[in-house]
């Protein structure tokens, strides 16, 4: 077995950067410490998701912030997300939000095929 190959509870150990640790960006946060933020998919929504289970919305983006962010180089959970500074959380969740919503889908309106709705003359 190669050593980019061996992982431990799903994470790899040794070989290459994957495309997740080469698309991270570090911000320092207001109170000085530094985060390092990934770009999310969609098995990040879906773990945090189920980590707020009580399906509130604000929960759900504190649990995405704990899924895809480091602070000062170490892994954070949905309880130290909760712990941290104001400052540093709206920081981190504009950073978030941000970058995994920045372009939301445009609805597309139709016109109505409906000849009852058109004006007659």
């Amino acid at each position: 077995m190669k050593t980019d190959e061996v992982t431990v509870n799903g994470v790899r150990i040794g070989g290459a950067e994957t495309e997740e640790e080469q698309d991270r960006r570090t911000i320092e946060l207001p109170s000085g410490m530094r985060a390092e933020v990934r770009k999310g998919r969609g098995r990040d929504l879906m773990r945090a998701q189920r980590a707020a289970a009580s399906g509130d919305a604000s929960a759900v983006v504190f649990a995405l912030i704990a899924e895809l962010t480091h602070i000062n180089g170490r892994r954070v959970v949905y309880e130290d997300v909760l712990e941290v500074d104001l400052a540093d959380v709206m920081a981190l969740q504009d950073e978030v939000i941000g970058e995994n919503f920045d372009h939301p889908p445009q609805r597309v309106s139709q016109a109505s095929s409906n000849p009852d709705s058109q004006s007659r003359s």
